[in-house]
């Protein structure tokens, strides 16, 4: 599950959460625990209680946030997401995972998650190219894998946009793929007749690149309206054939759950399919 839907009061509390709900990989976002993602300065004695409180839960950290916006409007915003990724890279081996996830970022001034016009204009791919040289750079320093993802609304909005982005740096194997199908429809895709083919061609052009996999749903609408698995469109057991082809062998994060009283219902789902 991903940590930051799930809220309570302290770190210990928090993984005992999790642990009450039968999940036992976590995606990791420090707002779970203190009041920013992506915090200026990362204390080792936050770390040493989070990995306690995994272990102590038997809950695996298998990624943790490092997102910011890659191309942000504003240079200065830029170097200190920068900045504040590198934080989260010095203390990464405190959690015992080396997979951070990335947000390659939109032009919007309210949120890196907001479409924006210019998202997808060549200045805005050049942006991208040149913040994700620097968090390689800093990724090679620490020894960590980075993980990509399409949004729909960010520069980086396509299967085809994020193999571009990969071979942009010599199919680096630092950068991989997170797999969320729900992220694969963007505006007027989320139809039930674009389900399979969207899914297969996915996995045609980046299923070599998978590193996770994200359990996301999205509302048949015109647009885009994520939800918790088995409350959507998306085949879930036509993603299960296609892991299985990839010999894909980690797990499947539940993600998209808005409401507590989600919890029981979206992991039976995917139980039921996954086993």
């Amino acid at each position: 599950m991903y940590s930051i839907e799930l809220r309570r009061p302290s770190i210990e509390t928090l993984f005992e959460a999790i642990s009450s709900y039968g999940f036992k990989h976590v995606q990791f976002d420090f707002l779970s625990v203190c009041d920013e993602e992506m915090p200026r300065h990362i204390d080792s004695s936050l770390t040493a209680r989070i990995r306690k409180a995994a272990d102590n839960n038997g809950v695996n950290i298998v990624s943790v946030n490092g997102t910011f916006n890659m191309i942000d409007p504003d240079p200065d915003k830029r170097s200190d997401g920068l900045r504040r990724f590198e934080e989260l890279a010095k203390h990464m081996h405190e959690l015992d995972c080396r997979f951070v996830t990335l947000c390659t970022g939109s032009r919007s001034t309210e949120s890196m998650w907001r479409g924006h016009p210019d998202n997808q204009t060549e200045a805005a791919w050049n942006d991208l190219l040149s913040t994700m040289r620097s968090v390689l750079d800093i990724a090679e320093r620490y020894d960590l894998i980075l993980g990509l993802e399409t949004e729909p609304n960010n520069v980086m909005n396509t299967a085809e946009l994020c193999r571009k982005l990969i071979e942009s740096f010599n199919n680096t194997p630092r950068l991989q793929v997170i797999m969320d199908i729900a992220n694969l429809f963007r505006p007027g895709m989320a139809h039930k007749e674009n389900v399979r083919p969207t899914m297969r061609h996915a996995f045609d052009l980046l299923g070599d690149r998978v590193y996770l996999a994200h359990g996301k749903d999205i509302m048949e609408s015109d647009s885009v309206r994520p939800t918790y698995a088995g409350n959507g469109i998306v085949d879930f057991a036509y993603f299960k054939e296609l892991l299985e082809e990839i010999e894909y062998p980690g797990c499947l994060l539940l993600h998209g759950l808005h409401n507590e009283s989600e919890f029981p219902e979206a992991p039976s789902f995917i139980h039921g399919i996954f086993g």
